[in-house]
């Protein structure tokens, strides 16, 4: 837990190094704004004395003056402190976010177990933001605190028995400031864990398929909802009574020196020792002491959720994905082999693919077929290197594809999942995804290949037709052969094919084949796992897992 707390200090100390400049400049707004909000009173103090009581009118607009100039120099230091600040805390969330992404995409589906999707979807909203949110209060609560030692400083100078009161909160603060945050650092990290565990929920429910609501899995999963989101309810009210507490104890301290000042104070101004004028810059002192310990105590709350909050983000930043990026990647070439050498994968309960030999040459379409749960999927998945194997290797060519940059392995072999997504816009917007080069000719060459050009074409709008959140207004099959588009599109070498005619007909199925192979050359490959006859008769190799052995065996396709 400790490494844990040092760990995330050094994020958000990162956080602040990366942008320096901004928060010195926002610092030295800040310290502007404090020395013009503490010098108010102290011109207020000079015109009641000096002008008012001693009747002296320039004396008077002399200070009142003074007072609109400390106005104008607070206004002007709180502006330029908020504006760099927030351009500052900006640049750090953002720069958070881009690395959350950056790791959550080489995350494979065992590191990805660990956290859950609507976790790490929280990790990266509800968690930067807390970052943020910090980072946005830094300066004023460097500023507050150094405005707080002014504010006393100048109480002394008017009398000593005035500087004890105000110091005499000092201790009190402390203590408030060492007992609640550790109170609420604990509460907030049970309500952060309650908020991922509730997100998980929510994504199982709005992801739930049509077979788990038919068979009334809808009601368990709501009662799970309902359970997460009472906890998520009972720890953010045990987190909100500590911040409460907290909140309320560090204003209340100072008004009550401000009482007893007053009292002090006041038998000081009747017995001569101290003027009116000092007396009210005093009281208004005191209102001021109470207003920043205020700000700074919700600055120092902000600061206890940053580092909860910084905490999770690094227990994302800093897994190790199974699949990693070599430090120098050795580059494949484009046309060669794709071998697979005695590849395994085991889980908890044994081992589940393997070991398989399979080479895949140029101008090849393979088959893998085999029964449900023989590990097809798996297979597919270690040749494209969405996962490592924990046995045996995966070349290209020479090449063994963990010493490849990631980069490089997705430009050549691409893989299209059973159940793809996409990405809430039209189609045309999915399909030219990261190739805005592409014309209206290749969409439709690709849609033609596969089989989905007279369907969209049909549609009212056509290509410019809204999909829906993850394809939503797509049927199955009509996504499988999107996705398919996508990876002809995309101009690899090998196509590694996911079952991906399973929800489509018989015909259609037949018009998706006759695409893969017009788009075949002698350069091109195809591996395609399927269980299903027709993909069998259209390879030119099968290779058969077999699901109770993990032996392999090859066999001529049907004539």
């Amino acid at each position: 837990m400790r490494g844990d707390s040092r760990s995330a200090v050094r994020l958000l100390a990162g956080a602040l190094a990366r942008n320096w400049g901004r928060v010195l400049v926002a610092v030295a707004g800040g310290t502007i704004f404090q020395l013009g909000t503490v010098v108010f009173p102290l011109c207020v103090e000079f015109a009641i004395d000096q002008g008012i009581n001693a009747g002296d009118q320039s004396a008077t607009v002399r200070w009142s003056l003074a007072v609109v100039g400390a106005a104008i120099l607070l206004v002007a230091g709180l502006a330029l402190m908020q504006w760099q600040i927030t351009l500052a805390a900006l640049s750090a969330s953002n720069g958070l976010r881009g690395a959350l992404l950056d790791k959550a995409l080489l995350l494979d589906r065992r590191d990805r177990a660990r956290f859950g999707r609507g976790d790490l979807a929280i990790r990266g909203t509800r968690d930067v933001d807390f970052v943020h949110h910090w980072l946005a209060g830094f300066a004023s609560m460097i500023t507050g605190i150094g405005g707080f030692a002014i504010i006393l400083v100048l109480i002394g100078r008017q009398d000593g028995s005035l500087a004890v009161v105000g110091l005499a909160t000092v201790p009190a603060l402390v203590v408030l400031n060492i007992v609640l945050p550790k109170r609420f650092a604990a509460a907030n990290d049970r309500l952060a864990a309650a908020h991922g565990a509730r997100a998980d929920t929510v994504e199982e429910l709005l992801t739930a398929s049509v077979a788990i609501r038919g068979i009334g899995g809808d009601g368990p999963l709501l009662a799970r909802h309902a359970e997460h989101s009472r906890t998520v309810t009972a720890e953010t009210m045990a987190t909100a009574k500590v911040a409460a507490s907290w909140a309320a104890a560090g204003p209340f301290v100072p008004g009550l020196a401000t009482a007893v000042g007053l009292l002090v104070g006041g038998m000081a101004v009747i017995d001569g020792a101290l003027t009116v004028g000092g007396l009210v810059a005093f009281t208004t002192w005191m209102g001021m002491l109470g207003t920043w310990v205020g700000v700074v105590t919700h600055r120092f709350t902000q600061l206890g959720e940053a580092l909860t909050a910084a905490k999770r983000i690094n227990e994302v930043l800093e897994t190790k994905p199974g699949v990693a990026d070599p430090e120098a990647g050795v580059p494949l070439s484009r046309v060669a082999d794709l071998v697979a050498t005695g590849v395994e994968v085991h889980a908890a309960h044994g081992r589940v693919v393997g070991p398989v030999d399979l080479t895949a040459c140029p101008g090849e379409f393979l088959a893998v077929t085999g029964p449900l749960g023989s590990g097809k999927s798996t297979l597919l998945r270690l040749l494209a290197r969405r996962e490592d194997p924990d046995a045996g290797t995966v070349r290209h060519g020479d090449v063994d594809l963990r010493r490849a940059a990631l980069s490089d392995v997705r430009a050549r072999l691409v893989f299209v999942p059973q159940r793809p997504d996409l990405i809430s816009g039209t189609i045309r917007e999915n399909l030219m995804l990261g190739r805005p080069e592409l014309t209206e000719e290749d969409l439709r060459a690709a849609c033609v290949a596969a089989a989905i050009d007279d369907h969209v074409s049909s549609l009212p709008d056509g290509y410019d037709t809204e999909t829906g959140e993850s394809g939503a207004t797509l049927s199955g099959g009509q996504l499988q052969r999107l996705a398919l588009a996508q990876a002809l599109l995309h101009g690899a070498d090998v196509l590694l094919l996911d079952d991906i005619t399973s929800a489509v007909d018989a015909e259609t199925e037949r018009r998706v084949l006759a695409g893969l192979r017009d788009w075949m050359n002698d350069e091109r490959t195809i591996v395609f796992a399927s269980h299903r006859a027709a993909v069998v008769d259209a390879a030119d190799r099968v290779v058969a897992l077999e699901a109770a052995a993990p032996a392999v065996r090859e066999v001529a396709p049907s004539a």
